[in-house]
């Protein structure tokens, strides 16, 4: 997607720089409101993030540095977080807005919100993990009702994390499936969904090499702990 994304005037180009920053957006966006940065500017510390990007061409940087999408985003957003304080600093002093947790959306009050005392850094890279998996989740359900079994997947999809979604024995009465052949589809539904999010995982990395992959993984894992 970055390949295509920085292919300046090639078929598909815009909708790949569209859907990068689509997907990768709320990463960005948790950074910087745990960072420090008032509610009310976060967003359009965001857009201008991007905008920054295309503007410089970074992500045709980015191709040829053979580094983690995650890493090279996350260095490029802290180099333009302290650039924007420097030249805020010298363009005004004090006042400003002040920001409303009402003014928020759900999403981003739920993100600014200092739930817990992780650093940006780690709040960077648990969204980023819980990014890939909705990206995996997505991707899994298209799959599924592209081939007609969409009310399956639905069904299933509480199934699909260990936590469960309630008695196997109800979902059997209530689709009228045995309980053996649920089960069944339960584990593929969760293996095709491991594997997705290793998909997504190879997707941000230059060598996507199983060992590579791994190790990602467990990092960003580790970041959820």
């Amino acid at each position: 997607m970055v390949r295509l994304a920085v292919a300046e005037g090639q078929p598909g180009a815009d909708q790949a720089l569209n859907d990068l920053c689509r997907l990768y957006q709320k990463p960005i966006m948790i950074y910087i409101l745990r960072s420090g940065h008032a509610p009310d500017s976060a967003e359009e510390l965001k857009q201008a993030f991007f905008e920054h990007l295309l503007e410089k061409n970074a992500l045709a940087t980015a191709e040829g540095t053979r580094v983690k999408l995650r890493a090279f985003l996350i260095t490029k957003l802290q180099g333009f977080l302290i650039d924007r304080h420097r030249h805020d600093k010298a363009q005004k002093r004090g006042g400003g807005k002040v920001a409303r947790m009402a003014d928020l959306s759900e999403s981003q009050a739920h993100m600014a919100e200092p739930v817990d005392n992780f650093t940006p850094i780690v709040a960077f890279q648990r969204q980023w993990m819980k990014t890939l998996v909705a990206n995996a989740i997505q991707e899994l359900r298209a799959d599924y009702t592209q081939r007609g079994l969409g009310d399956l997947f639905k069904a299933l999809a509480p199934f699909i994390t260990d936590s469960g979604g309630g008695s196997l024995a109800d979902l059997s009465a209530r689709l009228s499936r045995p309980e053996g052949t649920l089960k069944s589809d339960i584990s593929r539904l969760r293996a095709k969904w491991q594997n997705l999010i290793r998909d997504q995982v190879a997707t941000t990395l230059d060598d996507p090499t199983p060992s590579s992959i791994d190790a990602e993984l467990q990092e960003l894992m580790a970041a959820r702990s």
